[in-house]
C-alpha cells in the first residue's frame, strides 16, 4: 500500500504525494473516507477497488486522469465530483458503484471510458459537459436508475451499448455532431419514448434496438 496508511477508517495520504498507485487501497474494507492532497496528479489502476465501505471522496483540481478501475465496486459511494483538471476517466472507473446516486463531470473531461460507469444502478442523471468528444462502449450500460441524460454537441462518438439496459430512460437526443454511434447504443431502454436524431440520421436507428 506504499507509503499510505489508513487511521479511524480515513485513509492517510501525504501532502506532496504526486501519483496514488496502482492497487494503492486495494479491497481495504474499513476504508470509509479519503481526502486526496493538492499534489496528486493522477491516481492508479484499481487504486481504490472494491473499498466497499467508501462513502466519500474528494478529488482535487490538481488531477488530470483517473485511472482504469480506479473505483470499481465502491458501492458505499453516493456521489462524485470529477474536476475540471481532469482530462480522462478511465475503464471502468467507477463501474459497479451501485449507490451512487450523483455525478458531476468537470468541464476538462474529453474522453469517458468504455464502462466508466456500467451497473452504477442508482444514478439517476448524467449531465456530460461539452468538452466531451467520446462516450466509451457500455459507459452507461445497465444504469436502471437513469431518467436523464444531455449528450453534447461536442460529442462525435457514442461506443457500442453505451447506454443500454437503461430502463428508466424516457427520452434523448443525439446531437448533430454524432458521426458514429455503435450497436445497441441504447438497446434494452424499454421506456424511451422520444428519440431525436441529428438530419439525415435515419441510419442510427440500429442503436435503439
Amino acid at each position: 500500500m506504499e507509503n499510505f496508511e489508513i487511521k479511524d477508517g480515513v485513509a492517510i495520504i501525504p501532502e506532496g504525494t504526486e501519483h496514488i498507485g496502482n492497487k494503492a487501497f486495494y479491497e481495504c474494507k474499513g476504508l470509509t473516507s479519503v481526502v486526496i492532497p493538492n499534489s496528486v496528479t493522477s491516481i492508479g489502476y484499481a487504486a481504490f477497488e472494491d473499498c466497499e465501505g467508501l462513502t466519500s471522496v474528494v478529488i482535487p483540481n490538481s488531477v488530470t486522469s483517473i485511472g482504469e478501475r480506479a473505483f470499481l465496486g465502491c458501492e458505499g459511494l453516493t456521489s462524485v465530483e470529477i474536476p475540471n483538471s481532469v482530462t480522462s476517466i478511465g475503464e471502468e472507473a467507477f463501474s459497479h458503484c451501485s449507490g451512487l446516486t450523483s455525478v458531476v463531470i468537470g468541464n476538462g473531461v474529453t474522453s469517458i471510458g468504455e464502462r466508466a460507469f456500467d451497473r452504477c444502478e442508482g444514478l439517476t442523471s448524467v449531465e456530460i459537459p461539452n468538452s466531451v468528444t467520446s462516450i466509451g462502449g457500455a459507459a452507461f450500460y445497465q444504469c436502471k436508475g437513469l431518467t436523464s441524460v444531455v449528450i453534447p454537441n461536442s460529442v462525435t462518438s457514442i461506443g457500442n451499448s453505451a447506454f443500454n439496459g437503461c430502463t428508466g430512460l424516457t427520452s434523448v437526443t443525439i446531437p448533430e455532431g454524432v458521426t458514429s454511434i455503435g450497436k445497441e447504443a441504447f438497446g434494452g431502454c424499454s421506456a424511451l419514448t422520444t428519440v431525436t436524431l441529428p438530419k439525415g440520421g435515419k441510419n442510427m436507428l440500429n442503436a435503439f434496438r
